[in-house]
């Protein structure tokens, strides 16, 4: 039994993308307001559209690439963690004790694993699958 569950959260990420769309429109129209309105480009009012606009676009960007790449693929032997900015390898040997606990109201659940004095969070729909795999390594579980 060495098949590989693969998980992600590229459908969660597309509110996000709808966000960032949305954003970067409204920054880019902010750009014919000083002229529809007889304004400077210098005025307080356009400048903090400017800022609030383009802030929001980057954040809601960051969170849809952030969703787009995140990935967990685990198996009876390792987990692999991959997201925006790096990749995690974790054989189940190495891990020592685990928390679990849904995350607010959503489908996903975090478990902390404690690898080598290291916390390593891993977010997965797939919660019995990978409870199964890790009481099969006799890996207890830690209530918060």
């Amino acid at each position: 039994m060495n098949h590989t569950i693969v998980d992600g959260m590229k459908k969660g990420g597309k509110p996000f993308r709808n966000m960032t769309i949305v954003a970067f429109v409204l920054f880019a129209l902010t750009f014919f307001y000083p002229h529809v309105n007889n304004k400077s480009y210098l005025d307080k009012e356009v400048l903090i559209m400017f800022t609030a606009f383009l802030m929001y676009g980057l954040f809601s960007l960051y969170c849809w690439l952030y969703a787009a790449t995140y990935s967990v693929e685990f198996n009876e032997s390792k987990i692999l963690l991959k997201t925006l900015f790096r990749k995690v390898e974790i054989n189940l040997c190495d891990i020592e004790t685990y928390t679990c606990a849904r995350y607010r109201k959503s489908v996903f659940y975090q478990f902390h694993f404690f690898v080598n004095g290291k916390k390593v969070l891993v977010n997965t729909r797939f919660k019995q699958e990978l409870e199964n795999i890790l009481t099969n390594h006799n890996i207890k579980q830690v209530m918060k």
